[in-house]
């Protein structure tokens, strides 16, 4: 899109634009000095100095109700006011679209947070929704936290972790955080374990263990059988390691495939007296 000349951002939709944003703004600056003479009226009636509060919940309501009403009128005036006008004066999109982006910069300057949180989450959610980094059902780890991705809102995106807390995660700051997808939309995950025999372990043994993993994997009932599966050797310090990557039918059973590999090796090892190595 070409910058327009000054002379063409004189248009009618350009003034009808900001005559919504000054009366939007207008309306916001009433607002606010209306409800403070409520609280001022209050602490009044009640006989308190005007810094103490007459209720503390009565002000964290009326912080709320601003900043709702707040983020309401912005995304009202800057954000929607400007698409409904391009539709109409569809000549005039190119002068809109200027003036959008200036509004656009001086929200991003000046809004209050939680404007800020909600044009930043909308964002991310267009992001996600044309690049698909991960979706609704996706086992993710973000933030610290691992989960099922149960909604991806505006403000939020909620992860019902496998200890079955809901965590809700500001959709805005995930644009900077390192978010790591089990599965990226499909329902099988991969799946690593690794198992560490003490050095002395002969290779007779080793190799007996390896086919023990193998016949683990196979006999759980969690295991996608289409998918490819190996195992590696590793010498670590004091350990051979094992490492075996397989791939779980579904993603949220990944800890009871866990569970069922790492419960048939354990019992092949105490059966046939087995050494074992702490991990590192």
């Amino acid at each position: 899109m070409s910058l327009p000349e000054p002379q063409e951002l004189l248009t009618l939709p350009v003034g009808l634009y900001l005559g919504g944003v000054i009366l939007g703004q207008a309306a916001l600056i009433w607002y606010r000095n209306n409800q403070d003479k409520k609280l001022q009226s209050r602490r009044s009636e009640a006989g308190l100095d005007e810094q103490i509060l007459v209720d503390h919940s009565v002000k964290l309501e009326m912080l709320r109700r601003k900043a709702i009403l707040e983020t309401i009128i912005l995304l009202s005036t800057v954000v929607i006011l400007p698409i409904i006008l391009a539709n109409i004066f569809t000549t005039e999109a190119n002068a809109l679209g200027t003036i959008f982006l200036a509004l656009l910069l001086w929200v991003l300057i000046s809004a209050t947070d939680i404007a800020k949180a909600f044009l930043g989450g909308i964002a991310f959610r267009a992001f996600v929704g044309i690049r698909r980094p991960f979706q609704v059902g996706d086992r993710i780890t973000v933030s610290g936290y691992s989960g099922k991705v149960e909604d991806i809102g505006p403000f939020f995106v909620r992860i019902n972790t496998i200890d079955d807390d809901l965590v809700s995660i500001p959709t805005a700051s995930l644009w900077t955080a390192p978010i790591v997808s089990a599965n990226a939309g499909s329902k099988a995950s991969l799946c690593v374990m690794t198992f560490h025999l003490d050095h002395s372990v002969k290779a007779k043994d080793r190799k007996a263990a390896e086919d023990q993993i193998w016949n683990a994997i196979q006999s759980s009932a969690y295991w996608d059988f289409e998918k490819p599966m190996q195992i590696y050797l590793d010498q670590e310090r004091g350990a051979i390691v094992l490492t075996a990557r397989a791939y779980v039918a579904s993603t949220y059973n990944e800890a009871l495939f866990k569970s069922d590999v790492y419960q048939a090796f354990l019992d092949f090892a105490d059966e046939n007296a087995l050494p074992l190595a702490a991990a590192e």
